[in-house]
């Protein structure tokens, strides 16, 4: 081979080693193209189902939150509803406490002035008992003062 042949194969092949350079960058190109566009796509639908997760989110805590407020006003009916009995009941038991309270005090009262009858009555008794003695007591007593100034009176004239 001549030198000529030579530099000719050797041109030629660092003219296909170009050529596979510019070969591979063009593939490398257009894979890259293939890559960016497969990427735009999965970013697109990243994106979409990131907007409907977002509203998703939204419309959940929203749900959350009208749940939570229904929750909270059954809660309030509730306890109102509770209070109301438990207000009728207490005042129920109060009305009948205060009326047991009156009939135990009507019944006293009247057992109270029953024995105070009972009590004046026997105490006038024993009065008009003490007074027939005392009248006795003092007939007695007259009647010996008067035995007694008679016997005086004899015994000064005799």
């Amino acid at each position: 081979m001549t030198e000529a042949s030579k530099i000719e194969k050797a041109n030629a092949l660092a003219k296909e080693l170009f050529l596979a350079n510019l070969g591979l960058a063009g593939k490398v190109f257009e894979q890259s193209q293939e890559v960016l566009k497969q990427t735009e796509a999965k970013l697109k639908e990243t994106e979409t189902k990131a907007k409907d997760a977002y509203s998703k989110r939204n419309e959940f805590f929203d749900g959350l939150v009208a749940r939570g407020e229904k929750v909270q006003s059954d809660a309030v009916s509730k306890f109102e509803s509770s209070k109301t009995q438990v207000t009728s009941k207490i005042e129920g038991s109060k009305s009948q406490a205060i009326a047991k309270f009156n009939e135990t005090k009507a019944q006293a009262i009247a057992k109270f002035e029953e024995l105070k009858t009972e009590s004046n009555t026997a105490v006038e008794a024993q009065l008009k008992t003490l007074r027939e003695g005392f009248d006795k007591v003092k007939s007695k007593v007259s009647r010996n003062a008067a035995e007694a100034t008679e016997v005086v009176a004899e015994t000064a004239t005799a």
